[in-house]
């Protein structure tokens, strides 16, 4: 070995290094293991190889044209489609979420004459979620703030805060989005107030001398929440084009639990009617979003329990072991709601 040139002891390296897998990964000539592996599976569809998809020629938001022969519209949507189009965990969270809760909202929007597609506000509102909370304390699926909520009679005290029941919640969203239309005209300005509050908006529309949306300087947040919409709309509308397809059982189904009236004479821990119809606390909590503590004061109650246990409840309510019975006159407490399949704002400036 000491024979060697030190250029020859250079090349016997370099060879060895270049028969070494490991320096070869270094170096990015050499593919690990599971890469290896991995070609060994069926090349990807050409579906899967597809990574662009680009914005409809035309797009309407409530019957209203977008303007996308506008640069800067067309450019601004864009960004806010690319993004929820590739957001793949969330915008298929969306779409399992909306088939258990649209099939009602499209229901009552028809019923309100309101546009069909105000049900994709609340998708970038919440993303559909019964339990969300801002910063700013706005609540529920809507995202009401607590003043707002009050004006249009949801109750937010501290044991009942009707703001994360989606029936009573809808209810006063779609009062409040007619509300907003009748003063402002339009869709897109109607939407944007019920972001950033009236107050805000009829201050921009006064200081700029401009009544459209997509010409308005609004608050970053604002001045993506509409297109927001549109986007959402685009995809969740045709969602096969984009590149998801959820298979139906996959799809979250609608909510069909038992409804029972009661009188409570006394108050009721949770846990005791969950323990009477058979089921656990934390369902019970699941099925009436709107409770805000473990105990029920003394009232009247329309609640929510799992499908098939509403007589068995009401064994246990009628032999007294719960406090009441049907035929009591209500406590100092809850009132039960009107009629709804399940029992289920907006404040300027809004949340986030």
């Amino acid at each position: 070995m000491r024979g060697f040139s030190k250029a020859g002891r250079f090349n016997r390296a370099v060879r060895w290094l270049l028969g070494c897998p490991v320096f070869l990964l270094a170096l990015g000539l050499a593919q690990p293991a599971a890469a290896q592996m991995e070609t060994k599976n069926p090349p990807p569809s050409e579906e899967m190889l597809k990574s662009y998809y680009p914005l409809p020629a035309q797009v309407s938001l409530c019957g209203e044209d977008v303007p996308l022969h506008e640069p800067e519209v067309r450019e601004d949507l864009d960004r806010e489609f690319t993004i929820i189009l590739w957001s793949r965990i969330q915008t298929i969270m969306w779409l399992k979420r909306a088939a258990r809760y649209f099939p009602y909202l499209e229901k009552r929007l028809q019923e309100a004459k309101l546009p069909d597609d105000l049900k994709y506000v609340v998708l970038v509102e919440s993303d559909l979620r019964l339990d969300a909370r801002s910063g700013a304390g706005a609540g529920g699926p809507w995202q009401f703030m607590k003043p707002a909520a009050n004006r249009f009679l949801l109750k937010t005290d501290t044991k009942f805060d009707d703001r994360f029941d989606f029936y009573r919640s809808t209810e006063a969203a779609l009062q409040y989005l007619k509300t907003l239309h009748r003063e402002f005209q339009n869709w897109p300005l109607a939407l944007a107030a019920y972001n950033c509050g009236e107050g805000r908006l009829r201050k921009a529309i006064k200081d700029q001398g401009v009544a459209n949306y997509y010409h308005l300087d609004l608050p970053d947040e604002t001045d993506r929440y509409v297109l927001r919409i549109i986007a959402a709309k685009i995809i969740l509308s045709e969602p096969a084009r984009y590149g998801y397809q959820i298979p139906t059982e996959d799809l979250y189904p609608p909510l069909q639990p038992d409804q029972v009236e009661f009188v409570l004479a006394k108050e009721l821990p949770l846990r005791q009617l969950a323990e009477a119809c058979g089921t656990y606390y934390k369902l019970i909590r699941r099925l009436n979003p709107r409770l805000q503590t473990a105990v029920l004061p003394p009232g009247m109650y329309k609640l929510n329990v799992p499908a098939g246990t509403a007589s068995r409840f009401y064994e246990v309510y009628l032999r007294g072991g719960l406090g009441g019975s049907r035929g009591e006159a209500p406590a100092v407490g809850e009132t039960a709601p009107p009629s709804k399949p399940a029992a289920s704002g907006k404040n300027p400036p809004k949340k986030r």
